[in-house]
């Protein structure tokens, strides 16, 4: 078997992953150099299977990560540059036009190498600018890291922390490169193959502004994004935690709100969403139980689905901030206005080294899109010791309801980490 693993073809994926165990040696990167090095490496096994005789069932493993070298300086100007991989290591089946590969984990090649970030940047106590290939991580526009390869943006983004706890943000992008594409384009996610909307030309990128608080007790955001020629959002998000010595109640609210923008490329947009979150805080910092709900109105008017919302970076990775959204559904990509509840806990156990959260979520969206039900099940073991570094994750759900994908199917995601 390890034979067949470092065969010619995969000979690139092989070298890759050694190079990764050497940088993970601590004096690859240290103030004598000036540089710092870091990264991870995952072996990453997809499957969903359908109860629908008539559907393929879909199987997909990768080995993949990053290896990023950055200046180690922690004020003035410095520069990163990132080269992420994707590789397949044998255990797919290409036969019949890759009907059986996810394409969401590494598309249907035999292997993606790109250098996802070169960015300069000027960095101060509370300031930062940075111009490049970068990941950004907002509500509404982030990484989506959840197979192999994360979204990343090519533009700049500036932050700036005037007191402590608030940090204002600016972020213009103008390229966009998504998990499986092999470089930046003038595009979103809506030019995939699979997401509905589709749209098959170029864009003029986003633009973004937004504050965010984070105390003791009280958190809050606002944002606004201009989706150029899509659409344009305004978002706002808070939420209180008691303090008490023992479980601690919290509440958490959002709001979204969007409409059309430019050239309304994708036709009219009117789309609100609303939610809010209740639950308890276990003591020693435990997790939480928690009760959630999202609505996004009916609104005739619009163009999209009857009042649902257009999220060109998160819309078919289900990746949006909504309470509801779940590895594989949500309101944003059922593409339908409705409501959803959600019950759920997230708990941290054993000194934090297993994290385990369970949710069954209901999303009722009819007579647009048939109602869902989505049991999820995600368990991570973060290993200590001379293992520090290695995680072990499998994401568990099955959904029941939706038609197009044979009424009820599994999904199940293993993955292998070690991040250096």
């Amino acid at each position: 078997m390890f034979r067949n693993l470092c065969s010619p073809r995969l000979m690139a994926g092989c070298a890759m992953f050694a190079a990764s165990a050497a940088y993970a040696d601590p004096a690859a990167g240290d103030e004598t150099t000036g540089m710092k090095v870091s990264g991870n490496v995952r072996l990453y096994s997809f499957s969903r299977n359908y109860t629908n005789s008539q559907l393929t069932d879909l199987h997909s493993t990768s080995l993949g990560g990053k290896v990023k070298v950055e200046s180690s300086n922690q004020e003035g100007l410095g520069a990163a540059l990132a080269l992420y991989f994707a590789q397949d290591i044998g255990l797919n089946n290409h036969d019949q036009n890759n009907k059986t590969i996810n394409p969401l984990l590494m598309g249907t090649s035999y292997g993606i190498y790109v250098p996802g970030e070169a960015y300069v940047q000027y960095k101060a106590a509370e300031f930062l600018a940075r111009g490049g290939n970068q990941r950004i991580d907002n509500p509404w526009i982030n990484p989506s890291d959840g197979f192999m390869i994360p979204n990343l943006y090519r533009g700049g983004v500036v932050t700036y922390s005037p007191i402590e706890g608030v940090q204002l943000e600016g972020d213009r992008i103008l390229q966009f490169k998504n998990r499986t594409s092999v470089g930046f384009d003038r595009n979103n996610l809506f030019v995939l193959p699979y997401d509905n909307p589709h749209f098959t030309g170029e864009d003029n990128g986003a633009a973004a502004l937004g504050v965010t608080y984070k105390g003791d007790s009280a958190s809050a955001k606002g944002w606004y994004y201009r989706f150029y020629d899509f659409a344009q959002m305004g978002y706002v998000q808070g939420g209180y935690q008691v303090a008490m010595s023992g479980a601690s109640p919290f509440a958490d609210l959002q709001f979204m709100r969007e409409t059309g923008q430019g050239a309304a490329l994708l036709g009219a947009v009117d789309s609100k969403a609303y939610g809010a979150k209740l639950g308890v805080a276990l003591p020693e910092k435990m997790g939480n139980i928690y009760f959630a709900y999202n609505k996004v109105p009916t609104q005739f008017a619009a163009g999209v689905s009857n009042g649902n919302l257009l999220s060109p970076y998160t819309q078919v990775y289900n990746t949006d901030p909504l309470y509801t959204t779940v590895m594989n559904y949500g309101l944003v990509s059922a593409r339908g206005a409705g409501h959803a509840w959600q019950v759920g806990t997230d708990l941290k156990l054993l000194d934090e080294k297993l994290d385990t959260s369970v949710t069954f979520s209901r999303y009722m969206t009819e007579p647009y899109v048939k109602d869902v039900n989505a049991l999820m099940l995600d368990v991570a073991w973060h290993m200590g010791g001379s293992l520090k570094g290695m995680t072990i994750r499998d994401r568990l759900g099955y959904e029941h309801g939706l038609p197009a994908w044979g009424g009820n199917y599994f999904d199940n995601r293993i993955m292998l980490q070690y991040a250096y």
